[in-house]
């Protein structure tokens, strides 16, 4: 049996509102950097500023992926509220103090957790690297 939010109805109504401002901060954020990538190689320029140009708009894409990945996160929080688990560590089960779930209100795990998750990951990716 899943263990239930630790929070009040009134903390949970803060979280939500914190994670429904970050993303409609993020949804702005990608609009603007669509809205200035779009069209922007066909200005006349040199090959340096295309370059350049091109440059900037790969690290958009990146920050792109890293803001959708948010995004996900922000709505599978916005979910756990709803069915009552917000604040509950998904692997461990242990609450996730407040103080970081108001610094990162779609946090999942507490922070050892999220540290524990990051180095399984980043050993996978290692791992897969070397197998290719």
């Amino acid at each position: 049996m899943k263990k239930k939010t630790p929070y009040s109805k009134k903390e949970l109504e803060e979280f939500k509102k914190l994670l429904l401002e970050k993303k409609a901060k993020i949804i702005q954020d990608l609009q603007e950097a669509n809205a200035e990538s779009s069209g922007v190689l066909n200005e006349p320029g040199d090959l340096a500023d295309m370059a350049t140009e091109l440059l900037t708009q790969e690290f958009n894409l990146s920050l792109t992926e890293t803001e959708k990945q948010v995004l996900q996160d922000i709505d599978e929080a916005l979910e756990r509220i709803k069915n009552g688990t917000y604040g509950i560590c998904v692997d461990t089960g242990e609450v996730i103090p407040k103080a970081r779930l108001k610094a990162l209100p779609e946090a999942k795990r507490t922070a050892a957790a999220q540290e524990k998750y990051d180095k399984l990951m980043k050993s996978r990716r290692v791992t897969t690297r070397m197998n290719l």
